[in-house]
């Protein structure tokens, strides 16, 4: 059976280009757009717009929670969620991403950076894109242009590991450093310093996201569940012919973001994806 007859869809969603997602503790969803703003959805009011604030024609890359407020990282610069309204930041330039680690640090694409409105400092590889953060207890680990460089928690200092792509995502697979390539592929750990780069036939590999120790990764084909195979990594299918580019687990549910084939969800106790909101 063809997976996608699993899915059920609502037409009004269908021509949006969705990026990102995010969902906040008293039952709301966000789901950012390529080019139309971002929309939230309640079981109240359903699907409705929520971009007052935002230049028309924005590129949505993402939506966090930090600190109890709603962040979004655009290619208009940096924005956060108050009232229902987007009110701009000092941060003008494109960014990536927003990640708590006792301070708010802030992926542009001049640098990581650290602070608040008015007062960011360059906190490492300024003048680099930088597009992703991963925090562990003794490290961080920065996806930038020229590769990954790590924070060394003890010694106070970064290094770098050059690789032939930019990383754009990052992500911890039993114990293993995972992240994603600019070209869609995926580049591996040896746990010595080194990276393998490995590219899946077929699949352009758009982030990886983790949830209570499980990686997912988006790609162009579907959404799949990263998994170990005699020790090599493989990617599970869990049913579903669409362009993916995020994914979460909320209130027992998964939902995915899609480029084609707008939001979608399922239950947790089913092994495929059954509906549109």
């Amino acid at each position: 059976m063809d997976s996608n007859q699993l899915w059920h869809s609502t037409n009004d969603m269908l021509p949006l280009r969705f990026s990102t997602l995010a969902a906040s503790n008293d039952g709301i969803l966000f789901a950012g757009t390529w080019g139309a703003g971002v929309y939230q959805y309640t079981a109240l009011r359903s699907w409705e717009s929520i971009s007052q604030g935002l230049p028309e024609g924005i590129l949505i890359l993402r939506l966090d929670w930090v600190d109890a407020q709603l962040f979004a990282s655009t290619n208009h610069g940096h924005f956060r969620l108050e009232d229902d309204v987007w009110q701009s930041t000092a941060m003008r330039e494109p960014c990536y991403r927003t990640v708590s680690w006792g301070d708010r640090f802030v992926l542009t694409e001049s640098g990581l950076k650290c602070g608040s409105d008015g007062n960011w400092i360059s906190v490492a590889y300024p003048g680099k894109n930088t597009f992703d953060l991963l925090v562990t207890p003794n490290f961080l680990f920065l996806g930038y242009e020229d590769g990954i460089a790590y924070y060394d928690v003890f010694m106070s200092e970064w290094l770098a590991i050059p690789i032939d792509h930019p990383v754009t995502s990052l992500a911890v697979y039993n114990q293993m450093l995972l992240g994603t390539t600019d070209d869609g592929g995926l580049i591996m750990g040896n746990k010595k310093g080194g990276f393998q780069q490995v590219w899946f036939e077929g699949k352009f590999i758009h982030r990886l996201v983790t949830h209570q120790g499980d990686v997912y990764a988006c790609a162009n084909t579907g959404i799949y569940k990263v998994s170990d195979f005699r020790g090599s990594i493989c990617l599970r299918s869990m049913g579903i012919e669409a362009s993916v580019t995020d994914f979460l687990i909320w209130n027992n549910m998964m939902f995915i973001a899609t480029l084609d084939a707008g939001i979608r969800y399922s239950t947790m106790n089913r092994s495929g994806f059954q509906s549109n909101l």
